[in-house]
């Protein structure tokens, strides 16, 4: 921001923006906006590739059938149908994740503060504490955006209250999650796996015990990547973009509002 004194707006190409200094845009009046609508669906299949990967154990099977050994005894398998998924936030990724995993019979339970019940049940997804979800749940997926409110939201006490054959899942920010505390609770059993998308570090140190754990799948934050998404993310950022150069608001993903006093912009009643 010191090296563009003309800058004006921040537009974000996926929904985090952890990255950007947010109060500090908006005390220069910067308006900064994210894309909403573009990779949930990309972000929420890719949860349930690495629920299914891991309950399934697809991962060891294949890695067996390719070293030509022998078939691999299964371990623990669980019956999908009638297992609880606890979604950590429920925003338009988890919703559409319960969808999803509603397909397979899965009971689904949720805990969003900023969230109220009765919205949750319009999805059939059962509001629940955030200790609840831990204790009940047999894969957890986690969603949280990061901010200062939850670096390490999920940590010991989670990991501790969990069923030694659950299953843990992260496709939203890596530093919501006590790493050093993860790896513990893979370590003693005291979880069955992992599939991450995000890490503490990303790219992760070559030490990094999560790399040689045969129960925890790893993707390099790439959950929100597709064909599709690809060319639909640059286009809604342009439009957004072209909306605010025009004098206009962003239609979508406003990050901080309360710059408004800062800029001579006009809400866009015009069509998307």
């Amino acid at each position: 921001m010191d090296a563009l004194p003309k800058l004006r707006f921040i537009g974000v190409q996926g929904i985090g923006f952890d990255y950007v200094d947010v109060p500090e845009a908006t005390k220069r009046g910067i308006v900064v906006f994210n894309l909403v609508g573009v990779i949930h669906r990309e972000v929420a299949a890719h949860a349930m590739a690495l629920l299914l990967c891991l309950a399934r154990q697809i991962i060891p099977m294949n890695g067996a059938m390719k070293a030509g050994l022998p078939r691999p005894r299964p371990g623990h398998i669980p019956h999908l149908y009638g297992q609880t998924l606890g979604l950590l936030s429920f925003g338009n990724i988890a919703r559409t994740v319960a969808r999803e995993a509603q397909a397979f019979d899965l009971h689904v339970i949720a805990h969003d503060p900023l969230v109220p019940t009765a919205r949750m049940g319009e999805y059939g997804v059962e509001a629940v504490t955030m200790d609840d979800l831990f204790r009940r749940s047999d894969f957890v997926s986690v969603h949280v955006p990061l901010s200062p409110e939850t670096f390490h939201l999920v940590g010991e006490a989670q990991f501790r209250l969990m069923k030694s054959t659950a299953y843990f899942l992260n496709t939203g920010r890596g530093k919501v999650v006590d790493e050093a505390a993860l790896i513990r609770a893979l370590r003693e059993g005291r979880i069955a796996a992992a599939g991450l998308d995000v890490l503490e570090e990303e790219p992760p140190a070559p030490d990094n015990p999560l790399l040689a754990m045969d129960n925890v799948i790893l993707t390099p934050h790439m959950a929100s990547a597709s064909d599709y998404a690809a060319v639909e993310r640059r286009k809604l950022l342009g439009a957004e973009l072209a909306r605010c150069l025009s004098g206009y608001w962003p239609k979508y993903g406003l990050v901080n509002p309360t710059v408004r006093p800062k800029q001579p912009l006009r809400v866009d009643e015009r069509a998307p």
